[in-house]
């Protein structure tokens, strides 16, 4: 039997509809098959991003208190970077992390770390085909639905990477999780 890789599931919260806008990020760390606890941040976005955005506001609930003070990007990017290590940092719809990722480095002026990204949409798709009528959609509320994973505050970035964590072990103990995990790879 193939064992499940450790890796770091991530989410992002954004003030608007710019990637380079994050204001809030949770982390989740799975070793040995089981995720630690939530680490959650907020993040000042960059010069000329901080505007929120009434209809994501209303999605996130965040509000221009909870990010005050907060440490800018190239800060977070460095804790991102040494919590993440060499592991694989995995999401649902990772290609939305990594452009936040490289679009907020890119507005600071600096390259973004080249993390090994995989993606639980993937994954759920090739696995879980929509045709098959397991799943209406493949959302992650709808994945974690289907996989009895209790998820408390949607669009929270800690419970979101949280529910990304448990979303990634049920696809990796799958048959073919472990391949199509490796197949999730971003290129």
């Amino acid at each position: 039997m193939t064992s499940i890789p450790d890796f770091v599931a991530i989410d992002f919260e954004t003030a608007n509809t710019q990637r380079s806008s994050p204001i809030q990020v949770g982390v989740v760390r799975v070793v040995n098959g089981v995720p630690r606890k939530p680490q959650v941040t907020a993040i000042m976005p960059p010069l000329g991003r901080r505007e929120f955005d009434p209809n994501i506001q209303r999605v996130h609930g965040l509000t221009p208190q909870d990010i005050h003070g907060a440490p800018e990007w190239p800060e977070i990017h460095e804790r991102i970077a040494r919590y993440v290590g060499d592991l694989p940092l995995v999401a649902h719809n990772a290609a939305f992390e990594r452009s936040v990722i490289t679009q907020t480095s890119e507005t600071h002026g600096f390259y973004a770390n080249s993390f090994d990204y995989r993606c639980t949409l993937a994954m759920a798709r090739r696995l879980i085909p929509k045709a098959s009528g397991a799943v209406e959609n493949h959302k992650l509320d709808t994945m974690a639905a289907h996989f009895g994973i209790v998820q408390l505050a949607h669009h929270d970035a800690g419970d979101d990477a949280l529910v990304g964590a448990n979303l990634a072990l049920a696809l990796l103990r799958m048959p073919g999780g472990v391949e199509a995990f490796e197949k999730g790879k971003l290129r």
